[in-house]
């Protein structure tokens, strides 16, 4: 959470109660934004917050004056940007933000990107357009059935019935890889690779996402375009100081690192493979070995057809939460702690996507 705070110099003291009332290290779309506390008192007047709090100091926070911009608040007031005088903030983390004039709307999806348009109209990643009806999207123009869905004989876009990829949006996984080791980060040499569980290379604990926020309970399809994010830290900084990394873009033989910026972020993509298995692919380029090794890392190819085999199994992102216990129950009759073969998994979290 980052704020700002006065210190005076002459007696080093700090006033605090400005801490943890303004977060402003949220990545960039199309306008930077700050998340507001809902304590935060709020100058309409003056577009302004002031921070007060029985002292003789004031600690205000605003847009440059210099810019000709307002600090403007969206529609709940829990976030702020510096707009042009008469616009307004619209969007969300799980889109982008923008500031809109009156009468706009921002609009679009995480294909075309997101663009203030007249209401009515739908950005399609050229132009605002026609809107679109029964679930339909704008792209290039016409309107089309988003990826995963399929028209009806009604027009109406549903996701085709029968089978899934069983992976979810927001659930963590391990990634165990075809040479027996799981992939993680190796913080010695600063990149992932699949290599024996050590003190400098720990397994991380992967999330796919769809957005910034990586939105749990979404089905994953091989046509998805998804970021992968990696909460577990590092030997030397915790999951909480170091955790939420996105695996980067690194191509043509670089090995695949970690990124704190979602928009460095590369885009992949993950299927169904042989019984019990996926493949990681790439949505705009594939994914291979970066290079001949007994503890390969991967890294971005010019061939969308490349992937890498791996086995994925669903882990607790939080080892403390009591849910855990519902993961996986002994099978009736079985005895002692036994072990993979003698427990089932719970419905309550689904079968494990990988057969033993």
């Amino acid at each position: 959470m980052k704020s700002s705070a006065f210190k005076l110099f002459s007696t080093g003291l700090w006033l605090p109660f400005a801490l943890g009332a303004i977060r402003t290290d949220l990545q960039r779309k199309n306008v930077e934004v700050a998340e507001i506390d809902k304590n935060a008192h709020i100058d309409q007047a003056n577009h302004e917050i002031v921070f007060r709090e029985g002292t003789d100091f004031e600690d205000v926070f605003r847009c440059t004056r210099s810019g000709g911009k307002h600090l403007t608040f969206n529609a709940d007031r829990t976030f702020a940007a510096c707009c042009a005088p008469g616009q307004r903030l619209h969007g969300s983390l799980d889109t982008a933000f923008d500031c809109c004039a009156d009468g706009h709307h921002l609009t679009g999806s995480d294909r075309t990107g997101y663009r203030c348009c007249p209401m009515g109209l739908s950005y399609d990643g050229t132009r605002c357009s026609s809107l679109c009806k029964n679930g339909k999207v704008m792209v290039d123009g016409k309107c089309v059935c988003p990826p995963g869905t399929t028209a009806t004989v009604n027009g109406v876009c549903e996701r085709a019935t029968g089978c899934d990829s069983g992976i979810i949006t927001g659930t963590c996984y391990l990634f165990k890889m075809e040479n027996g080791h799981t992939f993680g980060y190796d913080s010695g040499q600063q990149y992932y690779s699949a290599a024996e569980h050590s003190n400098q290379h720990r397994f991380g604990k992967f999330k796919f996402c769809k957005n910034e926020r990586c939105t749990a309970g979404s089905t994953v399809d091989p046509n998805d375009a998804i970021r992968i994010k990696d909460i577990q830290g590092t030997i030397t900084q915790s999951s909480e100081t170091q955790g939420n990394r996105w695996l980067n873009k690194a191509s043509d033989g670089n090995h695949v690192g970690r990124t704190s910026r979602y928009e460095d972020a590369g885009l992949f993509t993950i299927t169904k493979w042989s019984c019990g298995k996926y493949c990681l692919g790439g949505y705009e380029d594939g994914i291979s070995y970066a290079c001949p090794s007994e503890t390969p890392s991967i890294t971005f190819t010019t061939d969308r057809q490349a992937c890498t085999p791996l086995e994925v199994i669903e882990v607790p992102c939080d080892i403390h939460s009591l849910e855990n216990n519902c993961m996986w129950e002994k099978v009736p009759g079985a005895c002692g702690p036994g072990n993979s073969n003698s427990c089932r998994c719970s419905k309550d979290w689904g079968r494990s996507t990988w057969d033993t």
